[in-house]
């Protein structure tokens, strides 16, 4: 029984760690809105997430290797300003806020999961 509550976390927590990285990520997008060529970069990591989970309901075993954050650079040629920087505050400002409810969510299921395990060592 621990050892779903246990992989459950670590699951959670690996997506921790990739909201944090994500969060990082927007925020140097951000702090370079104003830096002539710089070009916006985005996270990914759901999609691999997702395949490493419906592989483990499957195999019973879940490897994260694979679903490592990667982060890429969006829109190399694209640019609609003079200066060639394509960084959108407005789309930045909303991520961030996206990326911000999605930590707070997986956050909260994580204290859930302890306090799961705190009732089941108590005996209640």
């Amino acid at each position: 029984m621990f050892e779903k509550l246990y992989a459950h976390n670590d699951a959670l927590g690996f997506a921790l760690n990739a909201y944090t990285i994500r969060n990082d990520v927007i925020q140097h997008n951000i702090a370079n809105g104003d830096t002539p060529g710089f070009k916006r970069k985005v996270l990914d990591f759901e999609a691999e997430f997702a395949r490493a989970l419906d592989k483990s309901k499957r195999t019973g075993s879940l490897n994260l290797r694979k679903a490592s954050p990667k982060v890429r650079m969006v829109d190399e040629n694209f640019s609609f300003r003079l200066d060639g920087n394509n960084v959108d505050m407005e789309l930045e400002m909303v991520e961030l806020y996206k990326n911000g409810i999605k930590y707070d969510i997986v956050s909260n299921s994580v204290m859930h999961n302890y306090r799961k395990i705190s009732m089941v060592l108590a005996g209640r």
